[in-house]
Parts: C-alpha cells; structure tokens; sequence
C-alpha cells in the first residue's frame, strides 16, 4: 500500500466494493464462533489485525473521496466495527489489542521529536511559547471554571457534593489542555504540510503533552486534598521531575544509540526502530513494576517522552535525521491505520449519549479557550492574519494521553473516578471526530500542502 496515495486520485470502486463484500462475510463469520473454544484461538489475533487493516483502509479510500482526512477515515471504521455500532469487535477484542497503542504511541513520539528541528523552531520560539502558556492557562481555567460552577445543574453530576465537583473541574481542567500528538503528526504526515503554520502547530502539540503530564500531577495532589482532607506531600513534585529528567536522559540515550546504529550499520532500519518503539514502552512499563514490588516505590518512566527525546536527538545532534524521519515516514501506514481504527471502536458512544450536554459544554468552552489563546498570541507575535485565525484548528483533536490520565484520576478517585472518565470519553469523541478534518482543512487554507502551494 502506499501510504501517501495522490488526493486527487480516482479511486477504483470495483475493487473497493469486493473487499467492503470480503469484510462483511469476514465480519459475519467472525461474530459467529467463539475463538477461545476453536483450535481457531490461536489465529483470532491475526485475523483481528488483519480485519482492522482492510477495514480502515476502506474507510480511508472513501472518506479521501469526500476530501476528509484518512484518520478520520480509520477513526469511523473502528466505531462501525466495535462494540457500540456493528458488535463485530467486543470490548474484550479491543483490550486484546492494546498492545499496538505502545507501538504507535512511542512510534509516533519517535516521530515528533524527529520533526522538531532546533534551526527552524528557533525562529518561532517566542509565537510556540506564547501560544502554550496561553492555552493552559485560558482553557484549563475556563473549563475548570465551566464545570465548577454548573456541575449542580447537570443530572449527570447533580448527586456530587461541592468539594467532588470542585476537583472534577480541576482534573477536567487540566485534561481539556491536552491535544492528541498523534492526529497532528498523522495529518501532518498524510499531507506533507510544511511551512511555519506546521512547525509551529507541531512545536505547540507536543510542548503541551509533555506539560499536561505535569499538571496532571499538580492537580492529581489537589484533588486530594479535596477529598481526603490531606494536604498536598511536596515530595510528589520532587519525584515527579525525577521522573522526568530521568526519562529524557534515557531517550537521549536511545537517540545517540540509535545515530550510532545508522552510521556504523545502517540496513534493516526500520525493524531497528519498531524494535526500539516498542521495546521502550515494555522496559518502562517492566521497570515501574520491578521498582514498585522490590522497593515499594512508585516510579514511572514517560514512554512518549523517552521516544520524543530520542527523536529530537537524531534529528538535531547527529547527521542522519532525514534519514531517521524519512524511514519513520516510509512505514507509518499501517501503525496510524491500526492505532486509529482502535481509537474508533474504544470511543464510547453510550458515554456520549449519557453524558452529552455537559461533553459538549466542555468542548465548546475548550475551543473558545484555544480560539482565544491562538489569537492573542498571533497578534503579540504579529503572526500572518491567514494563520492567526485558523491556528486553534491544529488543537482540537484529542485522544491517547486524556484518556491514559483520566484512567490514573478513577484509580486514584473512585468517588468521582466514573464520572470524570465518562465525561473525557464523551469529550473526546466529540474532538477526534472534528479535530482531524479541521487541521487539515487549516492546512490547505494556509497554503501549506503540496497541491495547494
């Protein structure tokens, strides 16, 4: 498959429509025997990621015919195909797959920080600055303010008590700031955009993953002081830079070992760095774990920032980032295909249909908050016109790391931990849905991709 086929490209219906006929006698067979009572069980894995694959590159080839992103393409598909649509895929399946988020979530780190090239982000540091400190500061207040003051009046949140529904507006606050690095990179990607619009987007995107991360933390150690009456441990912060500062000496590490790897080898490249996408996620996850069962200590490596640090090492202290992106690039298809299609069918649909005035509530607050953050730092920085008023397009999307952190606020919250994850599922359905097409569509208007400069 080629992973950038032509926008304009006729597409062959004959073809599509036999393999939309393979998928539904597939799908038919699938939904009718129990693999985990067949001698069957031990191909379900492969048959499951195959499935995915035809299904979200049918997606992507019909919605490209209505000029949508390919991800949002990939992103219906698995809502078509998952538990709340069509049932082909269970949430048990779903779970059973799992596994390919590591994968592409580090593969697509290793990409960011590849793209993020000192040279070019210098000339914009200012703009990415301004722009990052004010989308935390303006969407984390308002939609910590939002759902503060109107918590009571929703059915939904009625039954919380004033302090629960105080630190729900902190959590909330604070994951309403995150964007999805992946749906930026990938449209990025499908669309060869590049120009300062594109830098620019990308340098913010990943700048506030990393922040939010942090935040999260801070307003993790309030709400507990909210609900539990107890003060905020210092020693949390401390650690948390620990963690941190660990995380990108190891993937700084990683992105000299793997410069090294270029020049003195060179070949089978691409399996070197699946190999390295993954095998941070597992080694992190392994050394928590190892940490936590032999010392008692709660310790946790950053995955995607170990990944972006190797990136932006390759890319900036050594001779071979365009080599390094370019293989990145050359087998990004069936990564973002698989990662999306799965990011489809985990969208909870009942969540939104339960929770959907304070959701969307939330996501207009959250794209006002961006509106407003993009413009005021467009005009300090006397950014062109053309892109000061479609800058907050690049940071609608969410997906990954909310949905990670919201699962960390449950565990740690059970009294608000439901409520807080459905109304992030339902908020998220709602901007990865829209998120995906309108970057695109800001990238054309700003004459950024190939067919329109």
């Amino acid at each position: 498959m080629n992973p950038n086929p032509q926008p304009n490209a006729k597409p062959r219906w004959l073809p599509i429509s036999l393999a939309i006929g393979i998928m539904a006698i597939l799908g038919l067979w699938y939904v009718t025997y129990n693999p985990e009572e067949s001698w069957q069980a031990s191909g379900a894995m492969n048959f499951s990621l195959g499935f995915l694959m035809l299904a979200g590159y049918v997606g992507a080839i019909i919605f490209q015919v209505m000029k949508l992103p390919r991800i949002t393409g990939y992103i219906f598909a698995g809502i078509l195909i998952g538990p709340h649509a069509l049932g082909i895929f269970t949430h048990e399946r779903i779970m059973d797959l799992r596994l390919v988020d590591d994968l592409a979530l580090s593969f697509i780190a290793l990409t960011a920080g590849g793209s993020l090239e000192l040279k070019e982000l210098s000339k914009r540091f200012v703009h990415i600055g301004l722009t990052v400190l004010f989308i935390v500061l303006i969407v984390f207040c308002s939609v910590a303010a939002l759902v503060s003051l109107t918590g009571p009046m929703f059915s939904f949140t009625a039954q919380l008590s004033p302090r629960e529904i105080l630190a729900m507006g902190l959590l909330l606050g604070v994951l309403a700031v995150a964007i999805s690095p992946s749906s930026v990179i990938a449209i990025i990607a499908e669309t060869k955009a590049k120009g300062p619009f594109t830098e620019t987007a990308l340098g913010v995107t990943v700048a506030i993953d990393v922040i939010v991360i942090v935040l999260f933390t801070i307003a993790m150690a309030a709400a507990r002081a909210l609900l539990m009456s107890q003060g905020a441990d210092p020693m949390v912060f401390a650690v948390l830079g620990g963690e941190l500062l660990v995380s990108v000496l190891l993937g700084a590490l990683l992105g000299w070992g793997l410069a090294y790897y270029i020049k003195k080898v060179g070949h089978d490249l691409p399996l070197v760095l699946l190999l390295a996408a993954f095998g941070v996620a597992r080694v992190s996850a392994f050394l928590s774990w190892y940490i936590h069962e032999h010392y008692n200590a709660s310790v946790h490596m950053e995955p995607l920032l170990i990944c972006m640090a190797a990136g932006f090492v390759v890319a900036n202290f050594s001779h071979y980032g365009n080599k390094f992106v370019d293989t990145l690039e050359r087998f990004s298809l069936p990564v973002y295909l698989l990662f999306f299609c799965l990011t489809g069918a985990s969208l909870d649909l009942n969540a939104l249909a339960s929770t959907w005035p304070l959701a969307l509530a939330i996501a207009f607050m959250r794209a006002g908050g961006i509106w407003t953050a993009t413009n005021l730092s467009g005009l300090m920085t006397k950014s062109p016109a053309p892109h000061r008023r479609r800058a907050f397009m690049a940071f609608v999307s969410q997906a990954g790391v909310a949905v990670g952190l919201a699962g960390l606020a449950q565990a740690q919250f059970p009294e608000i931990g439901c409520y807080l994850l459905t109304v992030v599922l339902a908020l998220i359905a709602v901007n990865q849905i829209a998120g995906p097409v309108l970057l695109k569509l800001a990238l054309n208007q700003v004459g950024e991709t190939p067919d329109k400069k």
